[in-house]
């Protein structure tokens, strides 16, 4: 399975990065956020997590995007952790909201059933 990150942050996407792949998750991801969302979808993508405090962008706007094109699972990942922004999110479309910082062994068990519903829609 194959996740795409949209984090800002060079050092939490890397630590994001080498969590997903020790549990054996491939990864993408990019420091371009002009066109994130049309690079996210073109990626091949499984599952993705986003953060909502991004350049150019916010990760509202961009989960809207995604969702005009696709019912591709996306959790947001942020520090914003207000009931308005998690009521937000999940109104537009974002399957899941997990507030910085994560337990990695929640975000993990967060990932595993959005994985398995969006393959089993694919595959039908």
């Amino acid at each position: 399975m194959k996740i795409y990150i949209i984090e800002d942050e060079p050092a939490i996407r890397e630590e994001l990065t080498q969590l997903l792949e020790k549990y054996g998750y491939q990864c993408a991801s990019s420091s371009d956020f002009h066109c994130i969302a049309k690079t996210a979808l073109s990626s091949g993508a499984d599952l993705i997590l986003l953060d909502i405090n991004l350049p150019y962008q916010d990760g509202f706007q961009v989960c809207r995007e995604i969702r005009q094109k696709s019912n591709l699972p996306i959790i947001v990942l942020t520090s914003r952790n207000s009931d308005f922004d998690e009521l937000m999110s999940l109104n537009i479309g974002a399957d899941d909201y997990i507030s910085k910082p994560y337990n990695a062994q929640v975000l993990l068990a967060r990932i595993n059933p959005l994985s398995i519903r969006f393959s089993h829609l694919n595959n039908k």
